[in-house]
């Protein structure tokens, strides 16, 4: 960017926003400290608007010379706030903290349920009682996330040990994000779309999510990929799946057609990850994820958000393996469109945006923190439909005794209003091209 474009001082709309930001994020905290998740949702939303009027500004404006410091204290301070809320959205973290512990003390996590007799001297009264299914499932995560619970175990054995964990995590993210805006001569205040997010904010530093770890080694792929680094790009984006497995569906987008080097490190990644874990577990390595989406509805098909509305409206609704069976033909129609209508060694971010969101449109996720992974993704290519998806599953936090916060409500406004945005989209596009 040249100097004539950059002007003094920070944009005094982005300051004024910041502020708001910071106030709104404090409040937050507050009230999720209050159990007032209600009123925690209702902040959030309202945090995702002010950060709307920070995007336009920053896409329409001239970069000013502190515009990019301004950006990255901010979401310094957000986060820090963020942090000071207890984890009253989630269990998961409770989980992260067992994992780690029970590794450290020679037990291997995908063979032994919580509950077991065995690890009766590792309860506490802190972890132990809030574990989701601790007398029947033993984990369901991937190898890497595992290694990171081990490793955030070591820092302490508490939620603060994940959470510092998943806060490096995010700098990860962003600063490697830095790196891909100035790789493709991107202005690097872009990266506001990621930082002043209210989604990676809460479910990533704040609640802690593994999402944060697999969303980092994602982006850190993508970065390889873009220098040229095929070999690396594999390795990273191995971990990556191996640390939440959603990645795997932008590969079509990463691999250099004709190159063994990301096929061979990726499968050399995963096999190193997982072999020390299998070595006991055997095909237990998987955990309980299978019944895991037993659990959630997808192996009967109401888990699904379009089997779920079709059958409340007594619909014809096909069961959970029709539906994966459908679903995959798009599905796979678009990783062949983004391996073959590119240049073999060319990086779209129209191409990855496309089929991380046609990803999660058809596999329903059910909690918000599902969605943070789309949000780095935008910084390079933003699309309205893709970011709105992303700030409307916040409301998915709303306490299920409300009224409105029924399934049929939220899944027809998160992913009705997606296509109804998509479709406005991609006609205002036609419109301005013609």
């Amino acid at each position: 960017m040249s100097e004539a474009n950059v002007e003094r001082g920070a944009a005094p709309v982005l300051a004024l926003a910041a502020a708001a930001l910071v106030l709104l994020v404090a409040a937050g905290a507050d009230r999720i400290a209050q159990h007032a998740l209600g009123s925690y949702v209702i902040t959030a939303l309202a945090h995702g608007a002010i950060y709307l009027i920070a995007v336009v500004h920053m896409l329409r404006r001239p970069a000013r010379g502190l515009d990019l410091l301004l950006i990255l204290c901010i979401a310094v301070i957000m986060r820090g706030l963020a942090m000071t809320a207890p984890a009253n959205l989630t269990t998961d973290g409770l989980r992260y903290v067992w994992d780690g512990r029970i590794q450290w003390a020679g037990f291997n996590p995908y063979l032994w349920v919580p509950a077991d007799a065995a690890l009766a001297h590792l309860r506490d009264a802190v972890i132990y009682p809030g574990i989701n299914q601790k007398e029947t499932a033993v984990t369901i995560y991937p190898p890497m996330a595992e290694l990171l619970f081990a490793l955030a175990n070591r820092i302490s054995d508490s939620l603060r040990g994940i959470q510092l964990v998943m806060a490096v995590a995010e700098g990860v993210t962003i600063m490697a994000l830095l790196a891909w805006l100035k790789a493709d001569s991107q202005p690097r205040e872009r990266v506001l779309i990621y930082a002043w997010h209210p989604l990676p904010i809460w479910e990533f530093s704040s609640m802690a999510h593994i999402d944060s770890a697999a969303t980092a080694l994602l982006v850190l792929a993508i970065l390889a990929v873009v220098r040229h680094r095929q070999g690396l790009g594999g390795g990273l984006l191995a971990a990556a799946v191996a640390t939440k497995y959603f990645p795997i569906v932008l590969a079509p987008a990463l691999w250099r057609r004709g190159s063994w080097a990301m096929p061979l490190t990726f499968v050399a990644t995963l096999a190193a990850l997982y072999l020390p874990y299998a070595w006991g577990a055997g095909r237990g390595v998987f955990g309980f994820l299978i019944n895991h989406l037993d659990n959630e509805g997808y192996g009967a098909g109401y888990g699904f958000h379009i089997v779920w509305i079709l059958r409340d409206f007594g619909l014809w609704a096909p069961t959970g393996p029709q539906y994966v069976a459908i679903a995959l033909v798009p599905l796979a129609a678009l990783a062949l469109w983004a391996l073959l209508r590119r240049r073999a060694d060319e990086i779209r971010p129209d191409h990855l945006v496309m089929l991380a969101a046609a990803f999660m449109f058809v596999t329903s996720p059910h909690y918000a923190w599902y969605f943070g992974w789309l949000v780095p993704l935008l910084v390079r290519h933003l699309t309205p439909a893709a970011l709105g998806l992303t700030l409307i599953a916040i409301a998915q936090n709303a306490p299920g005794n409300a009224q409105w916060a029924t399934p049929t409500f939220f899944y027809t406004m998160i992913f009705g209003g997606f296509v109804a945005m998509a479709c406005a989209e991609f006609i205002w596009r036609r419109h301005a091209r013609r």
